[in-house]
Parts: structure tokens; C-alpha cells; sequence
């Protein structure tokens, strides 16, 4: 697939989230988040669809979900398949958003890895997949400090892709 990018923010040990909820909610983050997606399509599971609770504006949103969803401003796909031929007929960027799951099923695949990478561990049950960093080349595009927590946003390219 062209232009398949992947977006997270993860603690120092890969943490996404604990109980279906995220482990971080840095404003800048939230905001980076938003930017970066923009005008992209966002392709997310059952379970990242349902936390989030709502379409998200100014993006294309799909739910990938043999159960299916039915929201407002949401497609819904219900196999890899499915999602493959309906993504490599767009241009757009396109954004796995999570959970765990497609993560690990598209890493093989991305171009790009946004990822905000906090310098704390909280309790985490899921974790976003480890990969050969050398494999990419990393580039860092903000950082701050958020309630006494460093943290960096880090776009890392597939060596290749450049």
C-alpha cells in the first residue's frame, strides 16, 4: 500500500493504553495528532473506534471490524482485503491509528511511524510492536515537557522511502 503511515503515542516501554483507554493525554500531542492526520484517512479497529466514540473531522474514517459499525462519518470494512483494495485506490495519506492489532498486522507495510514517545511508563495492556529502528531513519520534530513528563515526537522513515 502507498502511503501507509502509523501514529501513536507510547511510554518508554511501547505502552499504548490500559483497559481501553490511552495512557497519555498531552494536549500537544492531541494536537500533533490532529495535524498530522488532516485531510488523511484513519483506519482503526473496533475497540480504537468505540474509545474514541465518534467520527473525526476533516479525516476519512474506517472501522476495520468483521462485526461491522454503524456510525455517522465511518466506514466499515470487514476484512484485510477488503481494506487493502479499498485503500490502494486513494491517494491520501493513509493513518493506522490502532489498536494493538493493525499495528502489529501493518507494520511490515508502513512508510512512516509518527510516534510520541513519553520518557515515563504507566501500567499498560497493550503495547505498540516492537521494530528494527535501523530500518528507518528518525528525525525529531517536537518535544516538551507536559505536567513534569518529557516527551518527543518522532517521525521515522523507512530507509528506501526517502
Amino acid at each position: 500500500m502507498n502511503n501507509l503511515c502509523m501514529i501513536a503515542c507510547i511510554s518508554k516501554d511501547g505502552g499504548l493504553g490500559n483497559q481501553g483507554k490511552l495512557l497519555w493525554h498531552i494536549p500537544e500531542d492531541m494536537q500533533f495528532f490532529k495535524r498530522i492526520t488532516m485531510d488523511g484517512i484513519v483506519v482503526m479497529g473496533r475497540k480504537t473506534f468505540e474509545s474514541i466514540g465518534r467520527a473525526l473531522p476533516g479525516r476519512e474514517n474506517v472501522v476495520l471490524s468483521r462485526g461491522g459499525v454503524e456510525a455517522e462519518g465511518v466506514g466499515c470494512l470487514r476484512d484485510e482485503g477488503e481494506l487493502r483494495k479499498w485503500l490502494g485506490k486513494s491517494d491520501k495519506k493513509q493513518f493506522i491509528i490502532g489498536g494493538a492489532s493493525l499495528y502489529k498486522k501493518f507494520l511490515p507495510e508502513a512508510e512512516v511511524i509518527y510516534l510520541t514517545e513519553v520518557d515515563a511508563t504507566k501500567p499498560a495492556d497493550v503495547f505498540f510492536p516492537k521494530f528494527n529502528r535501523n530500518e528507518f531513519r528518525p528525525e525529531e520534530l517536537e518535544s516538551g515537557e507536559y505536567q513534569g513528563t518529557k516527551y518527543r515526537m518522532m517521525k521515522y522513515t523507512r530507509k528506501g522511502n526517502l
